[in-house]
């Protein structure tokens, strides 16, 4: 036996529970896992699969990686018991984290995330940029937004804004988008699926945009659609993330609280700046945003 192997550092067991098997969810594990074995090759024993294929099994794992809300609120249900393993959820709504988090666990350090969602500062602050003379900031918000404004609100505040809110409630979506027209000079999207699906995205797009009110988008597909600009971080992005964290973990740093992802990605529709009479660049955009978004 040789001295290498006599002295061998133990196989970690990792469990990775997926909210989906594909598209996003995939990417996002395929990241995590990339980042990690590039510091740490052979010694994590991967599990990955949808989170209905797990159950208590023993040996159980030391760590769990959940992509997505319905596995994280999978995992911390099947490991509700004392002395669970540490849990880092990742690619998930912070307001949606926060709702299903396990308090106990968060207080206790075994449980953090990386979310999906953007920082209110950075959102407001690329506005700041790319539309400097803008005062008056819409934003459509449902049951499951609203959590958002006060930190926005504070946002638009540092930065000589106003941020106008309008609730999307028993009347409808179109009312409140259409009373928040009249004064907002640009929309904020927000993630709220009750806001902005697949049925009600292209009719708010048509809407601000022939009232020259640009939006800024949570994904690529709003700037395909007809948006001004997107800011969003990509699965990898939040992968690489999540891997970042749990190395730090493994090599026995303390799990950092939940978090925002720290890279982003900004995209602009091209055509839409032109008939705004705007001339914007995604390569200086992001740019200026890192330098400012650094602590």
């Amino acid at each position: 036996m040789t001295y290498g192997s006599a002295w061998a550092a133990p196989v970690i067991s990792v469990w990775v529970a997926l909210s989906d098997t594909g598209g996003a969810h995939a990417e996002t594990a395929a990241a995590l896992r990339a980042d990690v074995e590039q510091a740490l090759p052979g010694r994590i024993d991967w599990r990955v699969a949808h989170w209905s294929q797990f159950g208590r099994a023993e040996p159980g794992p030391q760590w769990v990686v959940a992509v997505g809300t319905a596995a994280q609120r999978s995992m911390q249900g099947l490991f509700a018991g004392d002395a669970p393993p540490p849990l880092l959820a990742i690619l998930v709504p912070r307001l949606a984290f926060e709702r299903i988090a396990d308090q106990r666990r968060l207080r206790g350090g075994s449980l953090s995330a990386v979310f999906l969602d953007q920082p209110p500062p950075r959102q407001l602050e690329l506005i700041r940029l790319a539309l400097p003379a803008v005062r008056n900031v819409g934003v459509l918000v449902g049951a499951e937004s609203k959590g958002h404004t006060p930190a926005l609100e504070r946002a638009a505040k540092e930065r000589g804004m106003q941020l106008l809110i309008s609730m999307v409630g028993q009347n409808g979506l179109f009312p409140a988008l259409q009373s928040l027209l009249t004064d907002a000079e640009v929309m904020l999207a927000l993630p709220d699926p009750e806001v902005f699906n697949s049925q009600t995205a292209a009719n708010i797009l048509t809407a601000a945009y022939r009232r020259q009110v640009a939006l800024v988008g949570f994904s690529p597909a709003y700037v395909k659609a007809g948006a001004l600009l997107a800011l969003y971080s990509t699965p990898a992005q939040v992968g690489a993330r999540g891997g970042e964290l749990l190395r730090l973990a493994l090599s026995g740093k303390p799990l950092p609280p939940p978090q925002w992802p720290r890279e982003f990605t900004v995209s602009i529709n091209q055509d839409v700046a032109r008939s705004l009479g705007l001339v914007l660049n995604e390569l200086q955009l992001g740019e200026q945003l890192r330098l400012r978004d650094r602590p």
